[in-house]
């Protein structure tokens, strides 16, 4: 269950430290408020909040004192007959700072929505990493029970072979067998120890490795891997709301907000041609009169109005450019839904197979063949084929399982919608049979 993508504070987990159980949920909570490839996003807020600021300065009126008459020739000589003028100016451009800012806060609406496309992306890798653990753990429960029964077929070899039923190089063979799947326990305890780093590796980046090794041997991940999705939501008329929610994804938005800051573009490129009037006014000290008069001037710009032409043609293209490539992508997640949650069925339908047809069938082939090898009318090796198809048909339904909840996965990640829960209880066996033996 991919649940976010609210931002949980970390001093929750610390309170936790050091860790006793994860679930998928809080795999989840803790990526998310620990990954440092989202904290960079809360920089990049700051950057664009700083910007939106800067755009709203507007121009600094100008103080100006001039003397005219002086210095010059005759009567104009010296200071006598000088005129000194203060005054102060300004520039109306409140309409463009206002624009100024709408754009620069344009820019900075994209942040979250980044965020959130990545939040999703990093909780669906960390809910794939979760699953690989559960699956690490079934192949490893899986091998330990063929381990028992290499164990069990050897002593019964060497009972054979004490008797004279067996030949010796049954039992060699036999020996073999069971080094061989000792290796394979040896090889998933470490398969198991890896993918629970890398599952705790994504919220223990700032971790010290050492602490984070010893972080996630402590811990215990918990959840289910034989609890399938529930594909109730992705047919018929759920089918269709799912494939709306696809125009509501973080993903799709994103093109939808960059349509608005090219509109956002537009205007300002419209504002900039407009003429921005300059008003002055002060006051004038007339030096021979020992008067004082007021003084007051407008600028006004003109010539061409069409300045941003070429730039305003270019942001209208690049809207339409956002929109293609907006309905291009909605129409590709379409596609991919469509296909996942085919696959996902197809994953139920070997699931059901193999768990009521196939593992059953193999089981009787199974015993009916050690039956037919301790009476002497099975060989060896057909024997052990027999065991070897069940257990290969138990890896198969193990990855069945996988891909079941990997599709799920990612129809999560496509869609923001919850599908389905995993298990919060400890793993269960990997079927009852296997336990019972």
């Amino acid at each position: 269950m991919l649940i976010f993508i609210s931002l949980v504070p970390t001093a929750i987990f610390a309170q936790q430290s050091p860790l006793q159980t994860i679930d998928l949920e809080s795999a989840i909570s803790r990526t998310i408020s620990m990954h440092p490839e989202l904290k960079s996003f809360a920089l990049k807020a700051e950057v664009y909040s700083g910007y939106a600021q800067q755009a709203g300065v507007q121009s600094r009126p100008q103080i100006g004192f001039t003397i005219e008459d002086a210095l010059g020739t005759g009567e104009h000589s010296g200071f006598k007959n000088a005129q000194s003028t203060l005054s102060i100016s300004w520039l109306l451009d409140g309409e463009l700072v206002k624009r100024k800012m709408a754009t620069a806060k344009q820019y900075g609406s994209t942040v979250a929505l980044e965020r959130e496309v990545k939040a999703l992306d990093l909780a669906a890798q960390t809910a794939r990493y979760f699953i690989q653990v559960l699956v690490d753990k079934e192949r490893l429960m899986l091998a330990k029970f063929s381990l028992k029964q290499a164990n069990n077929s050897l002593k019964s070899i060497e009972q054979r072979v004490k008797v004279g039923k067996s030949s010796r190089i049954d039992k060699l063979k036999a020996q073999a067998e069971v080094a061989k799947r000792e290796l394979d326990v040896e090889d998933l305890t470490h398969e198991v120890d890896a993918s629970k780093y890398q599952l705790f590796a994504q919220w223990g980046g700032q971790v010290q490795t050492v602490n984070l090794s010893e972080q996630h041997k402590k811990s215990k991940v918990i959840g289910s891997l034989l609890s399938l999705p529930n594909l109730s939501l992705a047919t018929g008329s759920d089918f269709n709301s799912l494939v709306n929610k696809l125009k509501q994804t973080p993903s799709v938005s994103l093109f939808a907000t960059k349509k608005r800051i090219a509109q956002s573009e537009i205007e300002l490129s419209r504002i900039e041609t407009k003429p921005l009037w300059q008003f002055s006014t002060g006051l004038r000290r007339y030096q021979t009169t020992d008067d004082f008069g007021l003084v007051a001037g407008v600028s006004i710009p003109f010539g061409d109005t069409n300045q941003n032409e070429g730039k305003i043609r270019a942001l209208h293209a690049t809207q339409n450019e956002l929109e293609a490539e907006s309905l291009a992508l909605v129409h590709k997640l379409n596609t991919q839904l469509y296909v996942l949650i085919e696959q996902m069925k197809h994953s139920q339908h070997v699931i059901h197979a193999v768990t009521e047809k196939v593992i059953p069938l193999l089981e009787q082939a199974f015993n009916e063949a050690e039956q037919a090898y301790n009476a002497g009318m099975y060989s060896y090796t057909e024997w052990m084929n027999t065991q070897q198809a069940l257990i290969n048909a138990q890896a198969d339904l193990i990855g069945a399982y996988q891909n079941a909840h990997l599709n799920n996965i990612e129809i999560e990640r496509l869609t923001g919608t919850s599908l389905v829960a995993i298990n919060k209880a400890s793993n269960a066996p990997f079927n009852k049979t296997s336990n019972e033996k």
